[in-house]
């Protein structure tokens, strides 16, 4: 399977082409997302020679975590209208770091499973926050035309399937090439529906979408 990991890392390609071609056409949070094609390639590249040359790569998986969850982090709080909301989401992210940070006590190798495990929930937790606020608005308001709810829909995939792919290593019985296998399948699926739904977002961005003035009050989970 390894293979797919490679087309899977590859496939990054795709949206950064497209943020080169319609990049003026960004409103200034799909701006800051379009930092994520970049930061994908660093970390990948970086991973694989480094896995070559040095033969350890986890600073680099773990460096990857981090930054992502940093980046949307910045997206999320350019977008999410409710002050509340915005005071969780930097707490969350406080957390999350400093989840990541202990995890070092323990050894490198465990802190890559929990940097990614970590920034698989902070993410779906953002994303299903923005969806929620999504669901508030007034009018035929189109999701699909929306940038940053199709980079949540697949980051929920993501964090699925990412989640799913390290469970199959911690809660297998009998390890072997079929569980490996199962866990490169899932976790190349996430990366790819992921990046699919980036390319989409960055198709269909405008400079005024999403615009926060467009949402109607707050959020239902802030009154609730």
């Amino acid at each position: 399977m390894n293979w797919l990991v490679t087309f899977m890392q590859f496939s990054i390609l795709v949206p950064m082409v497209v943020v080169w071609w319609r990049r003026q056409h960004f409103s200034p949070a799909v701006k800051v997302l379009s930092w994520y094609v970049y930061i994908s390639a660093f970390f990948a590249l970086g991973a694989r020679l480094s896995g070559i040359y040095l033969h350890n790569n986890l600073f680099f998986l773990i460096g990857f975590n981090v930054t992502k969850v940093l980046l949307f982090a910045a997206i999320y709080r350019m977008v999410l209208t409710a002050p509340r909301m915005r005071r969780v989401l930097a707490v969350a992210t406080l957390v999350a770091l400093g989840i990541v940070a202990a995890s070092f006590a323990l050894d490198t190798a465990r802190t890559v499973t929990v940097s990614r495990v970590v920034q698989c929930a902070v993410l779906a937790g953002f994303a299903l926050v923005y969806m929620e606020q999504g669901l508030n608005r007034i009018g035929n308001y189109k999701f699909s035309h929306d940038p940053i709810w199709l980079l949540s829909v697949g980051q929920l995939i993501y964090s699925a399937t990412t989640v799913t792919a390290f469970s199959i290593g911690f809660v297998a019985l009998f390890r072997g090439d079929i569980f490996d296998k199962m866990s490169a399948l899932s976790f190349s699926i996430g990366g790819l529906a992921l990046n699919y739904f980036l390319t989409l977002a960055f198709l269909r961005a405008k400079p005024d979408v999403p615009a926060p003035a467009a949402v109607a009050g707050r959020s239902r989970l802030v009154s609730s």
